[in-house]
Parts: C-alpha cells; sequence; structure tokens
C-alpha cells in the first residue's frame, strides 16, 4: 500500500475570524474564552499574528522560550535528531539520552546524582512528590499557599489557587503553609523581625493537623503564577531547617526558574540551599515537551528498592534529550554573559521610574528576567487593583506588547535573555503611554 499524500494545510488562505469560528465550533475552551490572537510565526523577542502585527513577547512563550523563539540552535538540534529518530520507547535509552542526565547533573550540586526525564512540569512534580513518598515510607505532603505546581492529580494536590475550585476533594494529606509574601504578609507581620513566622506557624498547623508523616514539602524558589513572589532573604535554609527536623524532603520546582532565567542556572543557588528534589520544564525543551527531575541518592535508593514505577509514552524521548542539550548550552552561555541580571537591572530601573510617577504600581519584585509589577489603587492603602491590571495589559497588548496578568492584579515580565535593549525601551514606553491612557480613561 502507498503512503497517504502528505497534506500541507498551513498556512492556508482562510481569514482570521473563519479560523476562529471554527476554533469556537471544535476546541474545548480549557481556560476561558478563546484568544483572538493567531499566532502566524514568532522569532526571537517577537510573534506576529495573521495579519503582520508584531507583539513583543515579554512571556516568553509561557515562559519556554526562554532563548527567544526559534533560534537557529534549537532547529538544527531538531534536524539532526530528527533525521535518526524521533521516538524510540520509554523503557529505551539512546546516547542523547544519557548525555542530557549527565550534562544536567555536572550543573546540579553534587548531592543531586540520579536524573529522569519526562514530557512536562506536572510530570515532574507527580514524580518528585511519588519519589520522596516511596523513598520515606510516609505520603502526606505540604505545599505553599498561592503555588503553583501543574493540573495533574498530584500536581494539583499541592497548587494553592482558585483553579482548584470545582473538581471535588484533592488528595488527602496535603497541606498549606502561609506563603512568604512580604508585601501583603498573611500574619501581618514585617520582615525580618518576624523570623520567618509564615514557615513557623504553618509547619506548627501542619504537626497539629497531620494523621500521618510527612514525606515532601515543595515550593518554587520564587512564586510565579501565584504572584511573582519572591521570599525574603534565608526564608529557604530556614524551611529546609524545619523539613529536616521533621524528616521531610524539600522539593524545589524550578519550572519557570530554572536555567538562567532569575540569572543563575538555578534559582535555589542565590539562596544557599540544597534540595533533595529538583524539578525542571519550560527552558528544558524550549518549546517542545521536556521536563528533568532530579534527586539525591538516598531518595533514588530507597524509592526504586521499594518499587518506584513510573513510565509515560514520551519519557526518554531521543529528538527531545538533543533539543535539551542544546538548551543547556545556551543555558551557559547565558549565564556567563549575566543575560538576565543585565537585562532585568534595566526594566527594573525602568519600573521604578515609572512607580515615582504613578501610585498604581504598588510593588515591582522579582529576579532577573523573571519580574512582577502589583498594581495597586493607591500607595495609601495598596489595596489591590485588578481592573488597572487588565486593562493596562490589554493596553499594552493593543500597542504591540505581551505581558501576563498572572493573579488578579499582579503582572509577570519575563522577555528572553535575548531581548535587546532597544526592545526593553519600545516596551517601557508602550507601558508607560498604556499607564497614562487608561489613568485618562478613569479620570
Amino acid at each position: 500500500m502507498s503512503s497517504p499524500t502528505p497534506r500541507n494545510v498551513i498556512p492556508s488562505a482562510a481569514d482570521t475570524a473563519t479560523l476562529l469560528e471554527l476554533a469556537d465550533a471544535s476546541m474545548l475552551r480549557h481556560a476561558g474564552p478563546i484568544d483572538p490572537l493567531l499566532v502566524e510565526r514568532a522569532s526571537g523577542t517577537s510573534i506576529w499574528d495573521r495579519d503582520g502585527k508584531e507583539y513583543l513577547d515579554f512571556t516568553s512563550g509561557q515562559l519556554c522560550a526562554t532563548f527567544g523563539h526559534n533560534p537557529d540552535a534549537l532547529r538544527t538540534a531538531i534536524l539532526d535528531s530528527f533525521s535518526r529518530t524521533v521516538h524510540s520507547n520509554s523503557y529505551l535509552l539512546s546516547e542523547e539520552v544519557i548525555r542530557l542526565a549527565e550534562r544536567l547533573l555536572a550543573l546540579l550540586p553534587a548531592e543531586l546524582s540520579k536524573v529522569l526525564l519526562l514530557s512536562t512540569g506536572s510530570e515532574a512534580t507527580e514524580v518528585g512528590l511519588k519519589a520522596a513518598k516511596m523513598a520515606t515510607g510516609r505520603w502526606e505532603s505540604v505545599g505553599v499557599s498561592r503555588s503553583y505546581h501543574g493540573h495533574t492529580g498530584g500536581a494539583a494536590a499541592v497548587t494553592f489557587l482558585p483553579r482548584r475550585i470545582g473538581t471535588g476533594p484533592a488528595q488527602p494529606g496535603v497541606h498549606a503553609l502561609p506563603a512568604p509574601y512580604c508585601f501583603r504578609c498573611p500574619l501581618n507581620t514585617s520582615y525580618p523581625e518576624c523570623g520567618f513566622a509564615c514557615a513557623d506557624v504553618g509547619m506548627g498547623l501542619v504537626d497539629t493537623q497531620r494523621t500521618g508523616d510527612v514525606a515532601a514539602c515543595i515550593i518554587e524558589p520564587v512564586l510565579s503564577t501565584g504572584g511573582m513572589i519572591e521570599p525574603p532573604a534565608g526564608y529557604l535554609p530556614h524551611l529546609k531547617i524545619r523539613c529536616e527536623e521533621r524528616g521531610i524532603k524539600l522539593v524545589l520546582d524550578e519550572a519557570q526558574t530554572g536555567l538562567g532565567r532569575t540569572g543563575d542556572m538555578f534559582a535555589f543557588e542565590t539562596a544557599g540551599v540544597v534540595p533533595d528534589v529538583v524539578a525542571l520544564s519550560k527552558t528544558m525543551g524550549g518549546g517542545f515537551p521536556l521536563a528533568a527531575l532530579a534527586v539525591t541518592d538516598e531518595i533514588a535508593e530507597r524509592a526504586e528498592e521499594n518499587g518506584l514505577r513510573f513510565l509515560t509514552s514520551h519519557m526518554n524521548e531521543p529528538s527531545m534529550a538533543m533539543i535539551g542539550l542544546t538548551m543547556l548550552d545556551l543555558a551557559e552561555h547565558h549565564v556567563a554573559e549575566q543575560s538576565a541580571a543585565r537585562h532585568g537591572e534595566k526594566i527594573k530601573g525602568a519600573l521604578e521610574e515609572m512607580a515615582l510617577e504613578h501610585q498604581l504600581i504598588g510593588d515591582i519584585r522579582g529576579r532577573g528576567l523573571l519580574l512582577g509589577i502589583e498594581w495597586v489603587v493607591d500607595a495609601d492603602t495598596n489595596d489591590p487593583n485588578p481592573d488597572a491590571a487588565v486593562a493596562i495589559a490589554a493596553e499594552c497588548r493593543n500597542r504591540g506588547l505581551l505581558v501576563q496578568v498572572v493573579s488578579a492584579n499582579i503582572w509577570r515580565i519575563a522577555p528572553p535573555l535575548t531581548v535587546s535593549d532597544d526592545e526593553i525601551d519600545r516596551a517601557m514606553t508602550i507601558i508607560h503611554a498604556s499607564i497614562v491612557a487608561y489613568l485618562e480613561t478613569t479620570l
């Protein structure tokens, strides 16, 4: 039998309105209304819609295009790997897979000595928690309020955002610590006088509520989707001590912070803490489905002895591993060049100047090129202002800049590390003009 003739349907002559009608009729709306921006192509810091309009993408393709959209090195890696094999078998390895594991371990602290390659951040979270449970023989876990770790069962159970609502009971034995949210302290205290009360009070509540022993505590080094919350200096080491006192393994979710985004290769390096488990994704694949999990020898050995099993159809893919090797090359280059730190300082400085002019900007926070703006009503009350956050983001989009409202009144600003000074200047001009336009409509 002859092979079917390939059908080339992209791009077609259909207009945008027609395609949106088809989407509305055929696609499940998994995150609210279908976005009317249809992407035609992307390169570097920019994407273009089907009408040819350019947008500066200060979301980095949902934090996956950390080194820009469609970099040459990524295309080369894809072609090299796809010319040999795209998919093999979850049980089988290839040289690319082994080399990627080796390269990751060379970048991580020596205590983290075993790697598993997966497809998504949710999977990495799932396996990290599962490995901690099977290594310790415990089954309860701890997360942090305003955290985000994914949408699969175990990941969703330790995700404490409104998206939990409507799906019924989560996994039993899951507890939440108050977020280290200094701008709006959940305990109404002040850092550093608080002595990390959010961690201590939270762990005290876990001690009271648990019905078994806790296996793992999971946290993002910067709580990104939950509000761009960077824990204060010393928080993560303090949390690690509280975990060690209880025999709890510390799991760090570096999906949005790892591989150069915050300036260091991994965000936990700045905190001076070594976790028991690290989960990576997003930047790992540069837009392709690739994630990784790294664990200590102790966890690996005991989990394996106790029968650890985790299988999906797309683990250990040779094509994705080749892409991952290329992403590590780019990450090492940009960390050496201090790309995130240098560009982040420029953006932060521009935003701080705007904050002096406009009381709508209540707080600017974050590290490297993972920055946030918290929009408020005024400086006297610091009451949240979600209307301003949404309206100004929409005006930015109209003017050709994409930023993301991640939590009611909070923006995430996260351009690719390849962003130019000119592109930063253009983006800051658009933000300022959008603030002015918003204020003119509210007077």
